[in-house]
């Protein structure tokens, strides 16, 4: 087994490796997005049984493939236009897209109805490697069925029996990952829009759910929603904590929050800088709106930088995109403090219709 650390090696000389285990029908574990995953090349039949025999996964249930993009998805499954528009406006991101096979695979990687599943990761490593691949590698979480989610590599190699272990090839150690949801799998073969997983945390008491079916709709229920809390958040912190994928409607919901603070700013996301800050006041009381996307976290240790617990005051908004990682966070770090804890759930219902779903802790 070779073991290659990401962050003291070039990408490019681990790839090359990688690529090198691959093409001679090895199993790679390697980083995505979402936690590490087991690789093999889908068009090589026995790699296929290697990485089943691996997995121990049960007869008939489907693996996912990745690919870079849907050119290269076209090779292996019909886009419909459902399809095609998820594939334009939300990949690369956690999202596993079913479409029906064209059978270029082996059968054993399709559901018993004749469906693939396709990932376009968002992890330039992956998607390079595929790139200088040109084929696709199978795209399924590393750990046996039942248990822990791989977000780092001593922990998923002490959950593997003997025979697991000898089986791996090659491994990518990207350190511990951020503990991201698994992704989404959405069928586009049915004739609504329709999703079979999604990752998610739990959650407290549901106070709402509501469908929307416009950016508008969903800036006016995030106003809705700090009308309803105005007169605690002169006593009380709050933090808003999001679970929702890509596009779904998150930073428009903060943004209709933010006007009905009385916000000024212009509010976009803040992937590229992580996180901002908006000033607002309440009753000629100054307060805070932050605003932060995990997306980009590496890490717990990134998210501690931050020191949120400064903006446990009364009036002060911490809304989290992406939260997966820093929930377990923020509710160790707020266990005994008076704040006010809301998880939203955005479901899409269609490629336009979402359902909002508010918890309360």
């Amino acid at each position: 087994m070779i073991r290659l650390d990401l962050r003291n090696q070039k990408p490019k000389e681990i790839n090359k490796q990688a690529i090198t285990v691959l093409n001679i029908g090895g199993i790679i574990i390697y980083p995505t997005e979402t936690c590490y995953g087991v690789g093999v090349r889908a068009d090589i039949k026995d790699a296929v049984t290697k990485m089943l025999k691996y997995k121990r996964r049960p007869e008939g249930k489907a693996v996912s493939i990745a690919v870079t993009g849907k050119d290269m998805a076209k090779r292996y499954v019909d886009l419909n236009q459902t399809a095609l528009d998820i594939y334009s406006r939300f990949l690369p991101g956690p999202i596993t897209v079913i479409s029906k096979s064209n059978h270029k695979l082996d059968k054993r990687l399709e559901a018993e109805d004749g469906t693939l599943g396709i990932r376009v990761p968002k992890y330039d490593l992956l998607l390079d490697l595929i790139k200088t691949l040109d084929a696709p590698i199978t795209a399924t979480s590393a750990n046996s069925a039942g248990k822990r989610t791989p977000y780092s590599i001593d922990n998923l190699l002490s959950d593997l029996s003997r025979s697991q272990l000898d089986s791996i090839d090659l491994i990518i150690d990207a350190g511990e990952l951020p503990h991201n949801p698994p992704s989404s799998v959405i069928d586009t073969t049915k004739q609504e829009l329709k999703i079979l997983r999604r990752g998610g945390f739990s959650v407290g008491n549901r106070i709402l759910t509501k469908q929307v079916d416009s950016d508008l709709k969903m800036q006016q229920l995030g106003s809705e929603l700090i009308s309803s809390y105005k007169s605690l958040l002169e006593t009380h912190p709050m933090i808003v904590m999001f679970n929702a994928d890509l596009g779904a409607g998150k930073t428009q919901f903060i943004k209709g929050m933010a006007q009905e603070l009385g916000v000024t700013q212009i509010v976009n996301s803040p992937t590229f800088i992580i996180m901002k800050e908006y000033d607002f006041a309440l009753r000629q009381e100054k307060g805070k709106l932050i605003h932060l996307d995990a997306w980009r976290l590496d890490s717990i240790a990134e998210l501690k930088k931050f020191k949120l617990e400064q903006y446990f005051k009364p009036r002060h908004i911490i809304a989290v995109e992406w939260a997966g990682m820093a929930r377990d966070y923020l509710a160790q770090i707020s266990a005994h403090k008076d704040l006010l804890r809301l998880y939203i759930e955005i479901d899409y219902l269609d490629l336009e219709k979402r359902k909002v779903t508010i918890y309360e802790e």
